[in-house]
Parts: C-alpha cells; structure tokens; sequence
C-alpha cells in the first residue's frame, strides 16, 4: 500500500526527508538513484518516486495509486461477501 509519492522534477527541486534517506546523486549523471528492494533504480525528471507502508521505495513513471483506492475495493469486497452469505443464509 502506498503511503507517500513524490514527483522527481530535477536537482533544484526540494526533496523530502523520505527521499534524502532512499537516494543519491552520482557525479555526471543527470539521473536520481533510488535504493530500492531490487538494488538501486535511476529515476529520470518526471518520474515519481513513491514509498509503502513496509517502507520499500519504487520508481513509477505514471502517479502511482495511493491507499484509498485499495480501501474502497476492499471495503467493496468485504460487503460483496456479506451480501452472499446473507442470501445463502436467506435461501
């Protein structure tokens, strides 16, 4: 689940903390790398740099979806089996 994301506009940009902590800059590179699960990951200006709740950090190229959509399917699953137990119940 995706706590935060943050879009990597270029070094004159402010990082947050999450960030500082998850990346760096190598010498001639106009690239971000990130320290992911995988090992480390370049990120380009445009790209978005997001962190779950574990605390793994990845690189996306679209925004990627926070927690409250993963919520609304769950909460949405949860009623979907309430109501068949309810009609199985009923029959």
């Amino acid at each position: 689940m995706i706590v935060k994301s943050w879009k990597f506009t270029g070094f004159k940009s402010t990082f947050p903390d999450w960030v500082k902590e998850n990346t760096s800059k190598r010498g001639g590179s106009d690239k971000l790398w990130v320290h992911t699960q995988m090992g480390e990951v370049s990120a380009n200006e445009g790209e978005y740099i997001a962190i779950t709740l574990r605390g793994h950090v990845d690189v996306y190229e679209t925004k990627p979806e926070g927690w409250v959509k993963e919520i609304v399917t769950g909460i949405v699953f949860a009623v979907l089996i309430i109501s068949l137990i309810i009609f199985m119940l009923a029959w």
